[in-house]
């Protein structure tokens, strides 16, 4: 039986990774509803042991939601098992992993990132993955070696994004692994779209004193034709060795499978290591896209995220008709951009009648009579002020159409006036004139205690106007004039 070197440890439980995957060697390819599983290996010279980060890939339409509106998750229980060559199981762990419930889309992952030590051998990774709700369960097994010796190089790891460390990167970020100062975000195997075309790599040189390396990377398609080829770079490698990354771009790359192979030449010899990736299809990719964009779209998150911060602002401005008092107060012009999303997402969600659908039907009302208010309403003359500020727009933003509605022409002295009447809620009515002859509509009258009336309503009117506006509202005038009276 070969030993085993250090127990199993979760190095992290990470978040959705839709669409962008990666690969290591070995890998267990499947379909995009699979469990994915991949797996990387490092060499500890010190120790004459393997390192090993393996990547599973969990498919978010394989989980059942439980819960409702802002609380449904997704929840899965993961077990892992790490056999010898003889069947015999040294480890077994496991562990429960959980998604908010709108991770639940096509193409929609999450990542574990397991590490563990090996010495020389041979071993199996078993992985098993089960929806709590459903008891639906997918399993996957994976061979490992130990190296048996000091190789040259680790596996070739590809990612859809490597990145330099900072002093700010005390700890990787949900996804990422760390080697040395790089930042390597995971996966199980290597995506990449049209959208999205740049191969990240990188792998570790072993060597016990310093040399000169020179390294080419070459992309071949399934029938081993080069398709991709860099000119060799040259490299130091430190005594010990060190870690070789970088990016080749592939855009215009038809859609397929492909291997990427990284070749380095030291004083030693020559030392080759390969991963797969695939290139998604245009077609597919673009169909997905406009479907994941229509669905982000249509939520809180989706509709702030796409603007800026000046739109933000013109998003904010009408809030105040239906703002509590003080709500309004933290959002200021000068707010970061994501501050400024992040105050506009947390005001609907808050006002969002069916939390457990993607779509707030609240705010999309509100914005649709603000866009009506600002087309309809606005005043000639006051081109610089939006629709829904005008007296008209203001009313018509926060109720909606009236269920009546009273317009008269100029007669005699008598402006050209409107009467509002909604038939919900207290049945409240509104009176408008226009004062200035050019669409200046201006409240007059309401019953609505929180809206002020003109003092001098009743001589702008005139007898005949208010005789006719009573008789429509079937109020006497007294009852049409205490109607506007602050209460």
């Amino acid at each position: 039986m070969e030993p085993y070197v250090a127990a199993l440890r979760i190095f992290a439980v990470l978040g959705l990774a839709a669409g962008l995957t990666a690969a290591g060697q070995p890998h267990q390819q499947g379909a995009p509803d699979d469990l994915e599983v991949s797996a990387v290996r490092f060499y500890r010279i010190d120790a004459k042991s393997t390192q090993v980060k393996a990547f599973i890939q969990v498919p978010a339409m394989m989980l059942e939601p439980a819960g409702t509106g802002a609380t449904t998750q997704l929840t899965y229980v993961m077990d892992v098992r790490v056999r010898d060559s003889s069947g015999l199981e040294l480890v077994h762990d496991n562990w429960r992993g959980h998604l908010p419930g709108d991770a639940r889309q096509p193409g929609a992952t999450t990542l574990e990132i397991l590490e563990y030590t090996v010495a020389p051998g041979r071993y199996t990774l078993q992985v098993g993955v089960v929806d709590s709700v459903s008891g639906k369960r997918l399993t996957s097994e994976l061979p490992i070696e130990g190296f048996r010796s000091e190789p040259g190089l680790s596996d070739l790891l590809l990612a859809p994004k490597i990145r330099q460390a900072g002093p700010q990167d005390t700890l990787p970020a949900p996804g990422e692994i760390r080697r040395g100062d790089l930042l390597i975000t995971g996966a199980a195997e290597l995506r990449l779209t049209p959208l999205r075309s740049d191969a990240y790599y990188m792998f570790e040189a072993y060597t016990e004193s310093a040399d000169s390396a020179r390294l080419a990377i070459t992309v071949a398609d399934q029938k081993g034709k080069a398709v991709v080829s860099t000119p060799p770079r040259s490299a130091k490698l430190p005594a010990g060795g060190g870690v070789l990354s970088g990016v080749i771009p592939l855009a215009g790359l038809p859609a397929g499978q492909y291997r990427l192979v990284a070749k380095l030449e030291t004083s030693k010899g020559t030392v080759e290591r390969a991963a797969e990736f695939v290139m998604a299809d245009m077609e597919q990719t673009m169909a997905r896209e406009t479907s994941r964009l229509a669905a982000t779209a249509s939520t809180d998150e989706g509709y702030f995220g796409a603007m800026s911060s000046a739109q933000l602002d013109v998003a904010q401005a009408p809030l105040g008709l239906i703002a509590k008092s003080g709500e309004l107060a933290p959002y200021k012009k000068d707010l970061s951009l994501q501050a400024k999303r992040r105050f506009l997402t947390q005001f609907w969600t808050g006002r969002d009648p069916t939390p457990d659908t993607p779509e707030n039907e609240t705010r999309e009302a509100f914005y649709r009579a603000i866009s009506f208010a600002d087309s309809t309403y606005r005043e000639r003359g006051r081109a610089s002020q939006p629709g829904w500020k005008t007296d008209r727009g203001r009313i018509y933003a926060k109720h909606g159409t009236a269920d009546d509605m009273l317009r008269e022409p100029q007669k005699g002295n008598a402006p050209p006036y409107e009467v509002w009447r909604y038939s919900k809620g207290k049945g409240n009515w509104y009176i408008f004139a226009d004062l200035t002859g050019v669409g200046g509509f201006k409240l007059m009258n309401s019953n609505d205690v929180r809206e002020v009336r003109d003092p001098n309503w009743q001589s702008i009117l005139g007898v005949d106007a208010l005789e006719d506006i009573a008789q429509w509202l079937n109020l006497d005038r007294v009852e049409l004039d205490r109607g506007g009276v602050q209460r």
